[in-house]
Order: C-alpha cells, then sequence, then structure tokens
C-alpha cells in the first residue's frame, strides 16, 4: 500500500484521487501533498517519490461566496494531484478527475454560468480531463433531460423501500432480509410501512407541493406474500403520477402479481436479469434463469406497463462476448429502458468479503459496446451517476427509446426535488434555496424499524416541517 500524507482539511478528498491510481503504485511510493493559497492564488505541490509536481491556480478574488472559493480550491488541488499522478503513472482514467458520483452537476452547473449546451462536452474535458467519450455522453444527457425537468418548489418524489429479498446477491450490501426467513416481521413491518406512507402523503398535501412520481424499490417489493404487495401499492393507487415498482426477480413475478399493480395503478416495471448467462446467474446467487426472465418478460408486457431492464457490467467470470450477448439479446425485446450498471464492489456485500471478485480485464469494454449497441438499436443515455469501487472507475448509465424516460430516475439522480422516503433503510433528502440538501435515513433492519417506528415518524415529521 502506498504512503500519503497531506496539508488538505479533508484528506478523503485527495485520497479519492490517489486511489484510482492504487493499482499502477508500488507499495513503497511515498505521496506528499502540500497546498497553499496566497492573494488569490492556489499553490499545490505534490511529491512523488521525490519527484515534485508544482501547480498554481488563480481563485475568483470577485467573489464574497465562501462557499464557491472552498469548492474551488478542492476541484483545484484534487484536479493537482490528479495531474501529478497521470504524469508519474502514465495512465489515465475514464473520467478524469472526477470522483463524484454525479458528474451531471458539473455540467448543469457551467450552464448555469453562461455555458452553452453544445459547448458542455469540451468544457467537462479540459476542465476535468474527461475522456471525451465519456464527455459527449454528459453532454447527450444534458439534451435529453431537459425537457423532464421540474421544479422544486411545486414538486417532491415519494419513494417506499421494501428490504426483502428470495435470495441476497454476492454484490449486493443492502440490509436484505429473505423473505422464507423473515416472515414473522413481513406483517408488522407492512403495518408501519402504511402508516408511513400515509404520514408521509399529509405532510407532501400540508407542504402545497405536488408529486412528481412514485417509486416502490428494494430489496424486491414483488417478494412480499400477494396480500401484503396489495396492501403497500394500494396506499399509493390513487397518486396518477409516474408510479414505478420493482420487480427486479424474475422468480418472485406472477400472474397475480402483475394484475395487483395493474389495478394499483403502477405505470412502470422493472425487470432485472442482471445478466442473461446462466452460469453466471448461480454465481452470483439469483434463483431464476435466462429463460425464466423471458418467460416473464412476455407476461409482463402483455398488461401494458412502460418496462425497465437492469444489466450489470464486470460481473467475475463474465468476458465482453458474454455480455454483449446480453445486452444483444435485451434489446431485441425493446423495453422501455435499458440501464447498464457497472459492478461495484462494496463492503458488506459477498465478493467484497471473499475477495472474489478481482478486477474484470473486459469490463470497459462491456459498457463501450453497450453504449454502441443500444444507441445503434435507437436508445439514448438519458441519465448517469458514478459509485465508490466501481471496475475500471467508470459509470452507470440509464438508456431510454424516445418518450419513454423515467422521470423518477432523472429527477432523483440529479438531486433535483426532495424525496419523501419510507420503509427501513430509505433515506429522505429536502433540498432547501442555494442548492444545500439535507438526509434523513430510516433505520436499515426491518426489526428496529418497526420497534422505534413512532420516534422515527416523529423525526421525520420534524425533518420536513422545520423551517429553512
Amino acid at each position: 500500500m502506498y504512503h500519503f500524507e497531506t496539508n488538505f482539511p479533508i484528506a478523503n478528498e485527495i485520497e479519492e484521487e490517489i486511489r484510482q491510481f492504487a493499482p499502477y503504485l508500488n507499495d513503497d511510493t511515498v505521496i506528499t501533498h502540500r497546498y497553499s493559497v496566497c492573494k488569490n492564488v492556489l499553490y499545490n505541490e505534490i511529491i512523488v517519490n521525490e519527484k515534485i509536481y508544482d501547480y498554481r491556480d488563480s481563485l475568483d478574488s470577485n467573489s464574497d461566496n465562501n462557499l464557491n472559493i472552498a469548492k474551488n480550491i478542492n476541484r483545484y488541488s484534487k484536479h493537482s494531484v490528479y495531474k501529478a499522478l497521470k504524469n508519474y503513472t502514465s495512465r489515465s482514467m475514464p473520467w478524469g478527475s472526477l470522483t463524484g458520483i454525479r458528474p451531471t452537476k458539473l455540467a448543469y452547473e457551467y450552464l448555469s454560468n453562461g455555458g452553452s449546451v453544445d459547448g458542455i462536452a469540451g468544457f467537462m474535458s479540459e476542465k476535468y480531463d474527461i475522456l471525451p467519450k465519456k464527455a459527449e455522453i454528459i453532454q447527450n444527457i444534458v439534451l435529453c433531460q431537459r425537457e423532464y425537468l421540474a421544479s422544486p418548489e411545486e414538486y417532491v418524489n415519494l419513494y417506499v423501500h421494501i428490504p426483502f429479498c428470495t435470495t441476497k446477491c454476492s454484490y449486493c450490501s443492502f440490509t436484505t432480509h429473505i423473505a422464507d426467513k423473515s416472515k414473522k416481521i413481513i406483517g408488522p413491518y407492512v403495518d408501519c410501512l402504511l402508516l408511513e406512507i400515509e404520514q408521509s402523503l399529509e405532510i407532501i398535501r400540508q407542504s402545497g407541493k405536488r408529486l412528481f412520481s412514485v417509486y416502490v424499490g428494494g430489496g424486491t417489493p414483488t417478494a412480499l406474500p400477494d396480500d401484503c404487495f396489495e396492501k403497500v401499492l394500494s396506499s399509493l393507487a390513487d397518486c396518477n403520477v409516474e408510479f414505478t415498482c420493482e420487480a427486479g426477480r424474475p422468480d418472485t413475478i406472477t400472474e397475480r402479481k402483475a394484475e395487483i399493480m395493474k389495478q394499483c395503478g403502477v405505470t412502470r416495471v422493472c425487470v432485472n436479469p442482471q445478466t442473461l448467462n446462466n452460469a453466471t446467474l448461480s454465481a452470483i446467487g439469483r434463483r431464476h434463469t435466462a429463460e425464466e426472465f423471458f418467460a416473464c418478460y412476455e407476461m409482463i408486457k402483455k398488461f401494458g406497463f412502460d418496462i425497465n431492464v437492469d444489466l450489470i457490467a464486470g460481473l467475475p467470470g463474465e468476458t465482453d462476448v458474454i455480455f454483449n450477448d446480453s445486452v444483444v439479446k435485451c434489446a431485441a425485446l425493446i423495453p422501455d429502458n435499458i440501464t447498464i450498471h457497472t459492478l461495484s464492489v462494496k463492503n458488506g456485500s459477498e465478493l467484497k468479503n471473499t475477495g472474489v471478485a478481482a478486477a474484470n480485464p473486459y469490463t470497459e469494454k462491456m459498457v463501450d459496446a453497450a453504449y454502441s449497441i443500444l444507441t445503434g438499436n435507437g436508445y439514448a443515455p438519458y441519465y448517469l451517476y458514478r459509485q465508490k469501487n466501481m471496475m475500471g472507475n467508470l459509470e452507470n448509465v440509464g438508456y431510454s427509446l424516445p418518450g419513454k424516460i423515467c422521470v423518477n430516475n432523472v429527477t432523483t439522480m440529479e438531486e433535483i426535488l426532495s424525496v419523501v422516503a419510507c420503509g427501513a433503510g430509505a433515506i429522505s433528502k429536502r433540498l432547501f434555496p442555494g442548492g444545500r440538501i439535507e438526509r434523513l435515513a430510516n433505520l436499515r433492519d426491518a426489526d428496529l424499524y418497526v420497534r422505534q417506528f413512532d420516534d422515527r415518524l416523529k423525526k421525520k415529521l420534524n425533518f420536513f416541517t422545520k423551517q429553512a
């Protein structure tokens, strides 16, 4: 492991840049970073094994906004460390010096400062050293999103979390309860959830805002017994907005579940195979086959839902040929949305704990091929986000057919609207004027969620009613 020292007040911000280059650094590499500010000039010195790099950047002397000054110091310092390590290792990263999860936010910031949409790709490449092909994706996404943005003064999203699954996938780090082993808690959990949904809808009514979208996720909502599933969806049946329900596991979707979703006003269903290779499905802990996915997809399609499909690039043992086959077969079904996730090896997941997930050398080829295949079949990228510990420092991208964008994905991923979130592990977000965002997380464990429900619900009420 490399050795690192900095005088920067937020050391982990600098180390995020270094971590990108860790595979290309020797264990005895010593990295020292020093920054200073003098007369509106930022100085960064980086020493890598006695090789010295010096960078200077001018700060805005006319700005009276300390937050903006601090933000620029942070960005310039990180970019300086990136440039030094890029030179030292002769390696470039797909997203350059960006380590944040929402690169599109920087594009919107550029637009708010007078930039043009056509100039986004050039700006992102020049400012952050992003590969041109990635910068072009950001520009295309902004073009797609513009007509689907909503006012935070008028609208809010509602999220409902179901923390139950039939099995736990090897890449999952969520607090997931196996449905067959959690029968005693499911009933009490749903009872509390219904009360929280009722209270949340009342919070929204009293705020004078309107619902923009509803999203029921997990976990796997369709892992609930039919009666519990119907109770949850019925509590949302009169919302009359885009209403998405995750049915990620094909082994949990039945005709009855589809009927319930249709009766309760669900408009969009997520059917997520993650891969169409049966050997991989078994290895990652999925309890279904590719053939069962196809049968389930056709059944859901007959009900007239918009359909989202997810695939994961970089799964252990898969080559680009295997992954590309999954992309081609999913595209042939013509779902409304296809999201290509890049595998993120998260703390708490089986892949992380067992050390099984070595870097997949084909991951970047997979992601690039998916872009070519999907755009060649009429899909356009419409949202993007990144996570820590992603294979190849890549990204997750959602693709949509024309007119079929999932507005919840756009407004949630871009943090455009407040989110009132219900259920164990759900995180509410409240947007304030000036771009400030506050978060309130529910307890992740279903049993604790039930036992501490009343106290937590009071905190949530205070969170959304306190003055800005």
